[in-house]
């Protein structure tokens, strides 16, 4: 979740923003291919291409503290349900204040409102782990509030000392809530702010997009946050979850859904910057009650079909409605499972457009591809933002390539993502600045070439700790290799 300021109408106030992703329709000839019709040469091979993921070693879980208490002694919570829907939902930061003379803020406690409106049933558990700006977290179920003297709510823990930015703490919390309220199926909520792949050195710079409030689970008191590579890990040790959903900017990547594909069956996430108004949890918990049996293609067209409505309606804050209509916007649902064929598509287009040296269309892809915003204060022409839309970056380099082999590569990558990685997706609005149509997103982004014709190579090795070329997707495909080839064309 991002804070910006946009003035809309005549009522200018302090917002944050959603995103969400369309898939562009084309006039190219997308012809059906698998991973296996591409061949290589031995050097993908050493990329690892073809071999399975290297599994992390399994640390035990260590948290500091009494962190833990015992399980319940509800009976009736031990059955197993439909599902169990668990909220990690790191509020230690800007996100647990008000702003604007209290007309709007506390998006935390406004989220779990929400739930407390349908709460856990008999055939869905509700269940979070909430921190608060200066009061550590507390673990609890959520109930339906029904009437003044009803809390909504049972307290399973409260621990004041509780890192919400360990990767650690949400495994320990996901296993916690599959032991207490056991279901056929689980969805995970990571609820903070985003900022993609990259992460931030806190020694050089501030968290995040640029203050001290932002970054990915960010917690501003410890200063810790959970890392790229740390996502796969966490996941590793919470055990598969049917759904993995970031109500957080920027994290519908394909270095971020890499790393946890293996332990998911459907990635809920947003290209762009989202709203740190949240999913509406109410109808998110309607739906999954109404629906106990949604399949994937029915989960994600809930939220994408909710997006749709959310923006066409404007965000009504007491008397006032604030309209949309200028907010660009993206969301989109992966399939995890195609994830492991993305290094293949990835390595054939990079391979043909450095083999043929594809300069003209790569620098006029670089150029015009939409971008999302990755940096704070605002970075209006994004120049410095270097998250892309993937398909848009590949539609737009096949336009301008000369040999026939590239865009041939193109083509097989757009069709991949269309019609096999990207389940539902919408964009919404425009960026007038920039002209970027958000219909034309193809519902992941990946890192690419910055418009900047500086080298800002050696601030960003100061400024970041982990290095592209360490991320699992960069060692299982040539992409690292292409970017640091277009860097060389850009600047040139």
């Amino acid at each position: 979740m991002k804070n910006l300021i946009t003035k809309i109408a005549i009522f200018p106030i302090a917002i944050f923003f959603f995103a969400i992703a369309v898939k562009a329709q084309e006039n190219f000839n997308l012809n059906s291919i698998t991973a296996s019709d591409i061949e290589f040469s031995d050097e993908l091979s050493q990329k690892g291409l073809f071999s399975a993921t290297t599994a992390l070693a399994d640390p035990p879980i260590c948290l500091e503290g009494d962190r833990i208490k015992p399980g319940n002694d509800d009976s009736d919570e031990k059955i197993e349900k439909e599902w169990t829907v668990m909220v990690f939902m790191n509020a230690k930061n800007d996100l647990s204040e008000s702003h604007f003379f209290g007309l709007f803020g506390k998006w935390a406690v406004k989220d779990i409102k929400e739930m407390k409106k349908v709460g856990t049933t008999e055939k869905v558990n509700v269940v979070v782990e909430h921190g608060i700006a200066g009061k550590g977290s507390k673990r609890i179920l959520i109930k339906k509030k029904s009437g003044l003297l009803s809390s909504g709510e049972k307290v399973y823990g409260k621990y004041p000392d509780a890192d919400m930015g360990d990767y650690k703490r949400v495994a320990e919390f996901v296993k916690w809530a599959k032991t207490e309220f056991p279901a056929k199926r689980y969805m995970l909520v990571l609820w903070n702010h985003g900022l993609g792949w990259m992460d931030p050195n806190l020694s050089e710079m501030n968290a995040g997009t640029g203050t001290s409030n932002k970054g990915i689970l960010f917690d501003s008191e410890t200063k810790n946050y959970v890392r790229t590579k740390e996502l796969g890990e966490m996941m590793k040790q919470s055990g598969y979850v049917d759904v993995f959903v970031s109500n957080a900017c920027l994290m519908q990547m394909a270095e971020v859904a890499y790393e946890i594909k293996d332990y998911t069956g459907l990635i809920v996430g947003s290209e762009e910057t989202m709203l740190a108004y949240g999913f509406d949890y109410e109808k998110l918990l309607n739906f999954m009650n109404s629906n106990v049996k949604a399949s994937n293609s029915q989960m994600s067209d809930f939220f994408i079909n909710w997006y749709k409505e959310f923006y066409a309606n404007g965000i009504n804050i007491g008397p006032v409605n604030i309209p949309t209509y200028a907010i660009a916007a993206t969301l989109s649902t992966l399939e995890p499972k195609a994830l492991n064929q993305l290094p293949v598509y990835l390595s054939s287009f990079a391979k043909a457009a450095m083999d043929n040296n594809e300069e003209e269309a790569i620098k006029y892809a670089i150029q015009n591809a939409i971008r999302f915003t990755s940096i704070d204060p605002p970075d209006y022409k994004k120049m410095l933002s270097s998250y892309t839309d993937l398909y848009d970056f590949i539609r737009l380099a096949a336009k301008k390539a000369n040999n026939h082999q590239t865009v041939q590569a193109a083509e097989n990558l757009m069709n991949f993502i269309q019609s096999s990685l990207v389940l539902r997706s919408v964009g919404i609005n425009k960026d007038t600045i920039n002209g970027y149509n958000y219909s034309e997103v193809g519902g992941i982004a990946i890192e690419t070439t910055r418009k900047t014709k500086k080298d800002i190579s050696s601030q960003l090795s100061q400024a970041f700790e982990t290095k592209y070329s360490d991320l699992s997707l960069s060692k299982a495909s040539l992409w690292d290799e292409f970017i640091s080839w277009s860097n060389k064309v850009w600047l040139k």
